[in-house]
């Protein structure tokens, strides 16, 4: 499996949520900033000058450039926390698509599949229960499919022994007795499934 990351915008539903939400509190915390900095300090300063006409003016001159400059960093603000939005959201988004993935083989009845995240992703331990429990369930299902076979095998025998007829009773008796503990072995290990 290839580690290189192609897309990082795998769910669109949740990244962009996830964007949405680190975007609003980025501007919230801007707007109290620039509303702290703006409404409080200048709001003093100019109703402090605001009976000298140049000096007024001048302040209101500089409240205008402050404002156009604090929008560029605004703006490169809103980007910087958009991309690592993105790159974050992948870092989660990422092991969920994956877990689809393997939940989608799983129902195919693939259970030989692992689960494997990138080094950077979160959620490792969810992959470690899952491939814990992937493991469980390949011996459970191995264990049935040998009941199953060695099933198999004791009907083959009944069958041919009827055919051939020696030694039947003691043939078939041992033969039931096989299945019957073999059958019990099954429904043993399937009644450990909750459906």
């Amino acid at each position: 499996m290839n580690n290189k990351r192609r897309k990082y915008i795998i769910d669109k539903k949740f990244q962009f949520k996830y964007l949405f939400v680190i975007l609003s509190i980025m501007l919230v915390a801007v707007f109290v900033v620039t509303f702290a900095t703006f409404y409080i300090v200048w709001n003093s300063v100019l109703n402090e000058f605001v009976m000298i006409p140049e000096v007024s003016a001048k302040l209101g001159d500089i409240l205008v450039k402050t404002t156009e400059i604090i929008v560029i960093p605004i703006i490169l603000l809103a980007g910087i926390f958009g991309l690592s939005g993105v790159f974050l959201s992948h870092k989660i988004a990422g092991p969920i698509y994956r877990v689809e993935r393997v939940a989608e083989e799983i129902g195919k009845g693939n259970l030989g599949i692992t689960v494997k995240f990138r080094k950077g992703d979160e959620l490792h331990h969810l992959a470690d229960s899952l491939n814990k429990m992937l493991g469980n369930m390949r011996k459970m299902v191995s264990e049935e499919k040998k009941a199953a076979q060695e099933i198999v095998e004791i009907c083959g025998k009944l069958e041919k022994d009827l055919k051939d007829e020696k030694d039947l009773k003691a043939d078939v008796k041992d033969g039931v007795e096989k299945l019957n503990a073999l059958v019990k072995g099954l429904k043993n290990s399937t009644d450990r499934y909750k459906i």
